[in-house]
């Protein structure tokens, strides 16, 4: 094993531990199918920077390592190469994409690479393999995107191609049910759409967006760096005839005019200033900066850590509290006048009447079922796979691990710690599911 697979190995195993809060409970350990991915890949190619994309294909999106990363580390290339790979709403844990979100994924891997294109291929082969092992009902939704995307994939390696192919025909692959029961399910929602809607479209792109100030193309790269750091930035644009065209970074400017050390933007990483929240957090998921536009030029540009100004921390509580509040009114109907408490241990009941008595001795008027810990009423929500099914939660281990998710993204918000590092898949996570039930009403 080269240097440079060893060195992929090592960093996609080192974080492989964050990855693991998107995946089934069903599927191998992340290190476990990363090896498997890289050994399918390995035994078809033996081009390093391929085997080393093995590697590193999940590290993108649920991690917080964004592609520039990659890039620092690894190089252009596989740094290409891992972009190619995470594709548009990644899932890693067999659940049902719908049809548009199948048909962005096939786009996008229509025009990957080869190299791209293979190792997708060995991806879809052994995580198909995995849920035929350990969850047959799974597999079904998994195996049929398996089996729209193999038509995409036609360029990556043959031999693998044919694999995944007659795997699918194995699996006895059918198309799965239309996705009217995913917009049923989300009508069963007792907090008002409205509620929703309104956190959705509350933050656009402009309203933390900072202004891009740039240079001509032609300036000194010290006098350029010297500017920024009176200005205290780390990136600004680049024109050339007043035409904005790329930017540059602090960390990489060096001798010689600035145009020598800048890059064009990408259009994966550029917004118009109208652009929702979620759309800017799908950016940042992939690269370092989101870039935003009006009227079609790019005027400002967001980084990760704007997303911990008060106004962010603000929408991203909201979602939270609605959150919780569709929590406690789907307790409040199922379990009425109480019926809730069998399901809970008497230690946990005690800390919410402990609670109840300090609010009732402030004045104010409460339910038990209100002094209830967040966990404490997923808790109860677990007894019944119809309540779980309703919020979009697949099982008893996923429903504990978004507890803990919430519960860990909450905290950091309420005592104004950096999420971003920490929680950074559960806000992705949130921004997604928030616009996806808003948009489906």
């Amino acid at each position: 094993m080269g240097e440079l697979i060893k060195a992929a190995k090592q960093f996609a195993i080192s974080n492989s531990r964050r990855i693991s809060t998107a995946r089934s409970p069903a599927l191998q350990d992340v290190p476990t199918h990363l090896k498997s991915v890289a050994q399918i890949v390995a035994s078809v190619s033996h081009d390093e920077n391929t085997i080393a994309a093995a590697w590193l294909h999940d590290v993108v999106g649920d991690t917080g390592i964004t592609i520039g990363d990659v890039e620092r580390k690894f190089g252009v290339d596989i740094a290409r190469l891992v972009d190619e790979l995470t594709a548009p709403a990644e899932r890693n844990n067999g659940d049902q994409r719908n049809a548009p979100e199948i048909a962005l994924a096939k786009k996008h891997f229509t025009e990957a690479s080869p190299a791209a294109k293979t190792v997708k291929l060995a991806d879809l082969i052994d995580t198909c393999n995995d849920l035929y092992k350990g969850d047959p009902a799974a597999l079904k939704a998994y195996a049929w995107e398996a089996h729209e995307l193999a038509s995409a994939l036609e360029g990556g390696d043959p031999r693998l191609l044919v694999r995944l192919n007659d795997d699918l025909k194995r699996y006895d692959v059918a198309p799965p049910a239309e996705t009217t029961a995913k917009v049923a399910r989300y009508r069963l929602l007792t907090v008002p759409i409205a509620a929703l809607r309104v956190i959705e479209r509350a933050l656009r792109a402009r309203h933390i967006a900072e202004p891009l100030i740039s240079f001509a193309s032609e300036s000194d790269s010290k006098e350029v760096l010297e500017a920024m750091t009176v200005a205290g930035i780390e990136v600004a644009g680049i024109h050339t005839k007043g035409e904005l065209w790329g930017f540059v970074e602090a960390s990489c400017l060096r001798e010689g005019c600035c145009e020598e050390d800048g890059r064009e933007f990408a259009t994966s990483q550029v917004v118009s200033s109208r652009s929702s929240l979620t759309e800017v957090i799908e950016v940042l998921m992939r690269h370092d900066r989101c870039f935003v536009s009006a009227l079609g030029n790019v005027v400002g540009v967001i980084s990760r850590s704007d997303l911990h100004k008060p106004v962010v921390r603000m929408w991203l509580f909201g979602i939270l509290s609605v959150a919780e509040l569709e929590f406690t009114e789907r307790i409040r109907k199922k379990w009425p006048n109480d019926a809730w408490l069998e399901l809970l241990p008497q230690h946990r009941i005690a800390k919410a009447r402990e609670l109840r008595t300090i609010r009732e001795r402030h004045k104010e008027k409460c339910q038990l079922l209100d002094c209830l810990h967040l966990s404490d009423k997923l808790e109860i929500l677990m007894s019944d796979p119809k309540e779980l099914e309703a919020l979009g939660i697949p099982s008893a281990s996923a429903a504990r691990r978004v507890s803990e998710q919430i519960e860990s993204l909450r905290n950091s918000l309420a005592h104004a710690r950096d999420f971003v590092e920490k929680d950074w898949p559960q806000v992705v996570r949130l921004a997604r599911r928030i616009q996806q039930i808003a948009a489906e009403f």
